[in-house]
C-alpha cells in the first residue's frame, strides 16, 4: 500500500487541505498535518486513513462533524469519565493489559511539535510511533507492567503541568514548558533501563 498516495487521495476525498505530508510515513505516524473546515490545522495519524480506506465507509472532514446528532448512540449521554479530573484511570485498550505484563514495551519522553512535552508508551519503541516532527528526550525498555506503573506515575506526579491536546491520539499525556524534564528523566532512568 503506498501511503503517500493513500493519504492525498483521502484528503481530496474528505475535503481536507494536506498542509505537510512527510517524507517517510510509518503506520503509527501523527505526522501528517492537514486543515478542515471545522477545527482548523490539526495532526492526523495514518492509521486513520488506512482504517477509513479499509472499511470503505463514509468518513468527514473532523470527528466533530462525524458524531454530531441522533444517529450517534452515545447523543446525549455522558462520556464514561464525565466530571472526572486528572489523569484517566482506564484499563481499556490503550491501559494495562495484565496478560501482556511481562510483555517488552518503551515508555518514551519527547518534545513535539505543539510546543510541548509528551510522555507515551510503545511495544515498537519511539521510532515506531514518531518520525521527523519530534526531539527525542529520552526512550526506556522494561516489562509492560513497568512501563505502564512508570508513567502513570509520571502523569500523575506531574499533573498541574499537563496541557491536554485535543483530537490527537494521547493527548492527555502532553506538557507545558514548565515541566521538569530533568526530574522525568531521572526517574525513569531509575526505574527502567534507558534506550538513549
Amino acid at each position: 500500500m503506498d501511503l503517500h498516495n493513500l493519504v492525498i487521495t483521502e484528503c481530496e476525498r474528505r475535503g481536507l487541505e494536506l498542509i505537510h505530508l512527510p517524507e517517510k510515513l510509518v503506520r503509527r505516524s501523527t505526522d501528517v498535518i492537514v486543515s478542515c473546515p471545522c477545527t482548523g490545522q490539526r495532526n492526523m495519524s495514518i492509521r486513520n486513513f488506512i482504517v477509513t480506506y479499509e472499511k470503505g465507509g463514509e468518513a468527514f472532514c473532523c470527528k466533530r462533524k462525524s458524531k454530531v446528532g441522533k444517529n450517534n448512540p452515545a447523543f446525549g449521554k455522558p462520556t464514561w469519565n464525565a466530571g472526572t479530573v486528572g489523569v484517566s484511570k482506564s484499563y481499556g485498550f490503550f491501559g494495562f493489559k495484565e496478560e501482556w505484563s511481562d510483555r517488552e514495551d518503551y515508555l518514551y519522553f519527547i518534545e513535539t511539535i505543539y510546543g510541548t512535552y509528551k510522555i507515551g508508551r510503545s511495544f515498537h519503541g519511539i521510532k515506531y510511533r514518531f518520525t521527523e516532527t519530534v526531539k527525542e528526550l529520552g526512550e526506556w525498555k522494561a516489562s509492560h507492567k513497568e512501563v505502564f506503573d512508570c508513567e502513570r506515575y509520571i502523569l500523575n506526579t506531574y499533573k498541574q503541568h499537563q496541557n491536554k491536546i485535543d483530537g490527537i491520539i494521547g493527548g492527555s499525556e502532553h506538557f507545558t514548558k514548565e515541566l521538569p524534564i530533568q526530574e522525568v528523566i531521572e526517574y525513569a532512568n531509575q526505574k527502567l533501563c534507558s534506550q538513549s
